[in-house]
């Protein structure tokens, strides 16, 4: 199967749709969220350092946020979609990011449930995305690639190792900490 330009394009743009914007915001809304862990880990990062203000790391969350959000209503009108299935995607996605996050949830305090989460996002929806895009979403699709999901939960583990001190300073029970 050859794929065409438009299909090229279409790619393209849901690549851009998960990278910049919605793991951007993802990245960026983490990163505020441990500030404090951070200044004691890594106090040389833009955010803990003062580099950049309060108001530039909560408008660059904004404009992360309706950028991707506005991109992926654009592609389910591109893919023809009669429900808003990636537009569905990303905001299922970046709510999985914000209690990842933010208090009072915060589940990046429980250390399995908060990895799991974190490395099926980064797995998931993106494929997800694709499928949408491209053909039939479906159940088993779903479930296949939440099971591939593990896959993420080290990655997300690993991550932790390098917060050790911040996160025990600040209580936050990681999976290396606990």
């Amino acid at each position: 199967m050859m794929l065409g330009l438009t299909d090229a394009a279409k790619a393209a743009t849901c690549m851009v749709l998960s990278g910049p914007f919605l793991t951007g915001y993802t990245q960026t809304m983490n990163d505020w969220y441990d500030r404090e862990i951070d200044a004691i880990n890594e106090p040389y990062r833009p955010i803990p350092s003062g580099a950049i203000s309060e108001g530039q790391v909560i408008a660059q969350i904004w404009v992360l946020l309706l950028a991707g959000l506005g991109l992926a209503g654009a592609l389910d009108l591109w893919a023809g979609h009669s429900s808003p299935d990636i537009l569905l995607l990303s905001i299922g996605g970046a709510f999985i990011s914000y209690i990842y996050s933010a208090p009072p949830l915060k589940l990046k305090q429980n250390g399995w449930v908060g990895n799991y989460a974190l490395g099926s996002s980064y797995i998931s929806l993106p494929w997800w995305c694709g499928q949408a895009m491209f053909g039939h979403l479906s159940l088993p699709v779903c479930v296949l690639t939440l099971l591939y999901s593990w896959a993420g939960l080290g990655i997300a583990i690993v991550n932790d190792f390098k917060s050790v001190e911040g996160d025990r300073a600040m209580g936050l029970q990681s999976l290396p900490v606990a």
